[in-house]
C-alpha cells in the first residue's frame, strides 16, 4: 500500500531528475539534503546512490552519442573502479551519524566558495578523477557539482558536458551500489521506497529534456544554489541540536 511518503518521494526524485536534466547540475545533491530530513542516515546514501545511478543511465541513453566515450571514459572506468574498491575496505569505518553535518558544511564550502575550481585542477587527469568521484561519494554521496568545471575546461560544449557528466555520475554510482552490495546493505529490503525513486526519476529525466532549451540556466542556477544553501543551513542547524541534546 503507498504511502504519502511514497508520494513525496516520488515528486522529490522527479523534480531534481528534472532540475539536472534541464540545467546539467544540482538535482542529485539537492536530493540528497532532502533525503537525509526523511530516510535513516545509514539508508541515505545507498538509495541516493541507486535512484541515480536509474536516472544518470536514463539520461544518457537519451543522447549518448554526444559522450566524448574513447577521451574521456575509458581512462575515468579504471579509476572509478579502484576508488569503489579501497572505498570498500574503509566503508566499515564511517559512522553514518555525522553525515547529516558533514553534507551542510561540504554543500555550503562547495556553493560559496572556490573548492570546486581548485579541485578541479587537481583532478584534471580523468583516472585520478574517477578513484576520487567513487571513493569519496561511498562517505559523502554526491559531488557531481565539481565535474562542469573540469568538462569544460576540457573543451566540451554544453550538452555534452550535461551527458558526459551524466556518463561519468552513472559510471560512479554503479560502482557505488556494486560496493555496498558487497558490504551487505539489503537493497530489496526497501524496494517499494526505491521503486517510488526510480519511477520519479526517470520522469523527471524526460521532463527535464523537454526543458532544457525554455530554461534561463543562469537564473535556474541561482534559484538551485539558494534553495541548496538553505536546505544545507537546515541540515546543519538540526544536526547541532542533536548533539547538543
Amino acid at each position: 500500500m503507498l504511502t504519502w511518503t511514497d508520494g513525496a518521494l516520488f515528486a522529490l526524485c522527479a523534480t531534481t531528475s528534472a532540475i539536472t536534466s534541464a540545467i546539467g547540475v544540482g538535482g542529485g545533491m539537492l536530493l540528497l539534503v532532502f533525503l537525509t530530513n526523511v530516510l535513516s542516515a545509514n539508508l541515505v546514501i545507498p538509495i541516493h546512490g541507486a535512484t541515480q545511478l536509474v536516472s544518470n543511465l536514463s539520461r544518457l541513453l537519451l543522447d549518448w552519442r554526444l559522450v566524448p566515450w574513447r577521451r574521456l571514459m575509458l581512462p575515468f572506468l579504471p579509476g572509478a573502479l579502484l576508488g569503489g574498491v579501497i572505498g570498500y575496505f574503509t566503508l566499515n569505518r564511517f559512522s553514518f551519524e555525522h553525515l547529516p553535518l558533514i553534507l551542510g558544511v561540504f554543500i555550503l564550502l562547495i556553493t560559496w566558495t572556490r573548492l570546486i575550481q581548485g579541485l578541479g585542477v587537481l583532478f584534471d587527469n580523468m583516472t585520478v578523477l574517477g578513484a576520487w568521484l567513487t571513493g569519496s561519494s561511498l562517505f559523502i554521496g554526491s559531488m557531481g557539482l565539481m565535474l562542469p568545471p573540469i568538462l569544460l575546461h576540457k573543451g566540451l560544449k554544453k550538452d555534452e558536458v550535461i551527458l558526459t557528466q551524466s556518463a561519468m555520475m552513472g559510471t560512479m554510482h554503479a560502482f557505488k551500489v556494486a560496493t555496498y552490495v558487497a558490504a551487505g546493505f539489503a537493497f530489496f529490503s526497501y524496494s517499494q521506497i526505491m521503486l517510488m525513486m526510480l519511477t520519479g526519476s526517470l520522469t523527471g529525466t524526460y521532463v527535464g529534456k523537454f526543458l532544457r532549451g525554455r530554461i534561463n540556466e543562469q537564473r535556474g542556477v541561482l534559484i538551485l544554489k539558494w534553495v541548496t544553501t538553505l536546505a544545507a543551513v537546515q541540515l546543519i542547524i538540526t544536526a547541532l541540536y542533536r548533539y547538543l541534546r
